[in-house]
């Protein structure tokens, strides 16, 4: 088929306006695909309902497992009719055994649950390829629409699921008492197997085709229309027809122009020259030599040039006026910004400093935190006991030192009987970042060795003495 024969219009659309292409692809012809779809469909259902008359409840799952299927004659039909030719009954029926036997068993196993079944399934029916070639053509298709097809798919199954449970209820009131199962007592006794009267299942199941059968042709014509519109995205199928199209305007208009040379180069003669100026006519009447005039209209104003001297004096005052608004905003502004900051103010004063004179403790946790029981030098010290393999006391001095700096001159509210994790809590609060961040990682390492009994290495010792934040002379606390 030639892309010449095409009857939709092709250009690179959107995804979602791809699928409104193909669902009115499906309005179209929708009553020849019911027919279609009644003639080859209808009796597969049959003898599914023949076979499962036992097992109504599991109906519904092989009607839907089997949609690859149905898919086969809406898309044999919706490809052909795109290039013009819709294919009658008999065709549909001779190539019916065909349609459902390629690629049978790929699409009912491992293809089955592809979310882009129906935009995949031109690439298998439609192109002729088999095995490894069919899965490259897909992969390079989906590079381009997968992601569509995918949300396609998502939306076309919430519909039908919606639209199942919305027919079931409400033609539930239609159902005779029989058929209408006890929910109460299904709901106490959990027997599903007794309560659900067989009758309920058969109309379910009718209620399922009803919905396939009325959304799946859409879905199917959705899945071609993305179709056509990434091959035409990839392949620049618009590009190639318009030049089609541009080649065979030029040929006959080359046509009738060597028709044209040939009548002007014969003799001339009085009443042939009549009939040569008649065919010149009539080959310049053709559209192909038709000129496209196009006229515009361009608005000048006229203004007077007293006009203009009048005017300015009113755009002066304008913009005098624009001035004194933009400068009485923006005093305003200020002037609001200045009195809320002072009211307040008491939202930006750092915490940090406790103003309160508090009595600060002397023992935490069984340490003696007072600047006498200290070294003067607490980093020399800690360096002397880590030197000598004490590393309990030299960090014990480290984390002694720092408890006494903060309660004693940052005046942190740490009480006697707070834990290591009450303290660095609170002197996290107090909002000195540098401090927080040595303490944080001072109570890590004290509560390593302390309590867990675990080393710490040299190099975390060095970095704890080094970048002691508690100094003011010699290395004091």
């Amino acid at each position: 088929m030639r892309l010449e024969d095409m009857t939709v219009a092709l250009r690179p659309r959107q995804p979602w306006e791809a699928v409104d292409l193909g669902c009115a692809m499906v309005r179209r012809d929708f009553g020849r695909l019911m027919a279609l779809w009644a003639c080859t469909v209808f009796p597969l259902w049959v003898g599914i309902c023949l076979l499962m008359r036992d097992m109504p409840v599991w109906i519904p799952l092989v009607v839907w497992w089997l949609k690859p299927l149905y898919d086969r004659v809406p898309l044999f039909f919706l490809s052909r009719a795109a290039f013009g030719v819709r294919p009658g009954f008999v065709e549909t029926w001779k190539a019916w055994p065909r349609l459902w036997l390629t690629n049978f068993l790929p699409a009912l196993l491992w293809r089955r649950l592809s979310f882009i079944r129906s935009f995949a399934l031109p690439a298998q029916m439609l192109e002729g390829l088999r095995g490894a070639a069919v899965k490259r053509r897909i992969k390079t298709l989906a590079m381009d629409g997968g992601g569509s097809g995918f949300s396609m798919s998502y939306a076309f199954s919430k519909i039908e699921l919606l639209c199942w449970l919305g027919l079931m209820w409400g033609t539930y009131g239609l159902l005779p008492e029989s058929a209408t199962p006890d929910w109460q007592g299904m709901i106490q006794s959990f027997d599903y197997e007794n309560t659900i009267p067989d009758a309920f299942l058969w109309w379910g199941a009718a209620c399922h085709m009803i919905i396939v059968t009325l959304i799946e042709p859409f879905y199917v014509g959705a899945g071609f229309a993305l179709y056509l519109n990434c091959r035409t995205r990839i392949e620049g199928w618009d590009v190639e027809l318009a030049f089609r199209r541009m080649a065979s305007r030029l040929t006959a208009a080359a046509s009738l122009l060597l028709i044209s040379f040939t009548f002007l180069s014969m003799p001339v003669q009085a009443a042939p020259g009549d009939k040569a100026a008649q065919t010149i006519e009539k080959v310049l009447e053709h559209p192909d030599f038709e000129i496209h005039k196009v006229k515009t209209k361009e608005w000048v104003p006229e203004f007077e040039a007293e006009e203009e001297d009048e005017k300015k004096p009113h755009l002066e005052i304008i913009g005098v006026i624009g001035e004194v608004l933009f400068w009485g905003i923006l005093i305003g502004l200020v002037t609001w910004l200045v009195v809320y900051l002072v009211k307040n103010r008491h939202v930006f004063i750092s915490r940090g400093i406790s103003k309160k004179a508090v009595e600060a403790p002397k023992v935490i946790m069984g340490m003696n935190i007072t600047r006498e029981s200290l070294p003067d030098d607490i980093v020399a010290a800690a360096r002397a006991a880590w030197a000598v393999g004490d590393a309990k006391e030299a960090l014990s001095l480290l984390y002694r030192g720092s408890l006494s700096w903060l309660v004693t001159r940052r005046r942190v509210p740490i009480s006697d009987s707070d834990t290591e994790e009450d303290c660095l809590t609170h002197v996290i609060a107090a909002g000195e970042k540098t401090e927080a961040a040595y303490f944080k990682h001072l109570t890590g390492a004290w509560v390593q060795v302390a309590y867990a009994v675990l080393p710490v290495s040299n190099t975390e010792m060095n970095t704890l003495c080094d970048q002691w934040p508690f100094i003011e002379k010699g290395g004091a606390a």
